[in-house]
């Protein structure tokens, strides 16, 4: 059997998940299951020693608060499940600087990135690379940020969602602050560079994001984030569901290939959505995310045009958790 763990936060967007995992489970004649966290922390003790596989979808919020004890809880709940994206995976990916750290040290390339508590130095970093996107330490995955650059005064500006405002980077304080058109903004500051592309006549324009789906180190399809027309440096921002286009890519190159199935073996996932972007010395990694929160957002492909059961993403999940219960030797529903 297979159960799909969730918060309580998060079943208003797991239940469609659940249903498609079920349907390609029951053609397969294998019993799947939603479990909500929140419920079995509840209750000391429980245990189910017949399920053999764990998929793991959101439970960000829970992880947070409860940490190592929640990963500790699970192994003891499902004490013969094998668990195809752990705890540990979707923590990792929530931290971007962990992530990075880890990328890092195992030779995968990413974007420049700064991070520092000092004011001074997040300025230097935006003035050499002209523009970075200011981030959110803990990431769900979902790209964004701010797009920060010097005007022509050499006041920091920042722009967002098609907002702007002057950035006033603090050396202390909690939490941002926006009055009178003044984002202050406290450390720690963690900034990426923004890397484009140079168009006609050297105009810059947003590089293409791929993302690269994959399920047990293959890549069943791929997706292209891409703007049509830029009319804010906020545009540069590939975010889907904030103006960004989609698109599905049926050839990419073996270095893509290669690298988003490293990626997800290094984040320890058999399920992992890896985003790239090409920047001057090839691909560079810019998210990972082993469904969470924003890979809600890619089961909407299926309103797209071109929609086929190719990429169908919850199809590929379930199959990958049905041969993992075939493994396991637990057997199947009656």
């Amino acid at each position: 059997m297979i159960a799909c763990v969730y918060e309580d936060g998060a079943s208003v967007f797991v239940e469609p998940v659940i249903t498609g995992l079920s349907e390609v489970a029951r053609r397969r004649r294998v019993d799947l299951a939603g479990v909500c966290l929140d419920h079995v922390l509840e209750r000391e003790g429980v245990s189910f020693p017949g399920i053999s596989t764990v998929y793991v979808l959101p439970c960000e919020s829970l992880l947070e608060r409860t940490g190592d004890d929640l990963v500790t809880v699970l192994g003891e709940v499902f004490p013969k499940a094998v668990t195809a994206n752990g705890l540990t995976a979707h923590r990792l990916c929530n931290s971007r600087v962990d992530l990075d750290e880890r990328l890092i040290e195992r030779g995968i390339p990413v974007p420049e990135t700064l991070l520092t508590s000092s004011a001074e130095e997040a300025r230097d970093f935006v003035k050499k690379y002209e523009h970075a996107i200011l981030r959110e330490p803990r990431t769900l995955g979902a790209g964004g940020g701010t797009v920060v650059f010097c005007d022509e005064a050499g006041t920091l500006v920042g722009e967002t969602r098609g907002r702007r405002y002057v950035m006033e980077l603090a050396d202390g304080g909690i939490g941002r602050r926006l009055e009178h058109g003044v984002m202050s903004y406290p450390p720690p500051f963690l900034l990426q560079r923004l890397i484009t592309r140079v168009g006609r006549r050297g105009v810059l324009s947003p590089a293409p994001v791929l993302r690269g789906f994959v399920v047990d180190d293959h890549v069943p399809f791929w997706v292209e984030s891409y703007q049509d027309r830029v009319r804010r440096p906020s545009d540069f921002l590939l975010v889907p569901g904030m103006g960004a286009n989609r698109r599905f890519i049926q050839v990419v190159s073996d270095e893509a290939d290669k690298l988003v199935r490293r990626v997800a073996k290094v984040v320890g996932s058999d399920v992992a959505a890896v985003d790239l972007i090409r920047s001057d010395s090839g691909y560079v990694v810019l998210d990972v995310v082993t469904d969470g929160p924003s890979m809600i957002i890619d089961r909407s492909f299926k309103r797209l045009p071109d929609f086929r059961d190719a990429f169908d993403l919850d199809l590929h999940i379930g199959e990958l958790l049905v041969a993992r219960v075939a493994e396991s030797g637990m057997g199947y529903s009656s």
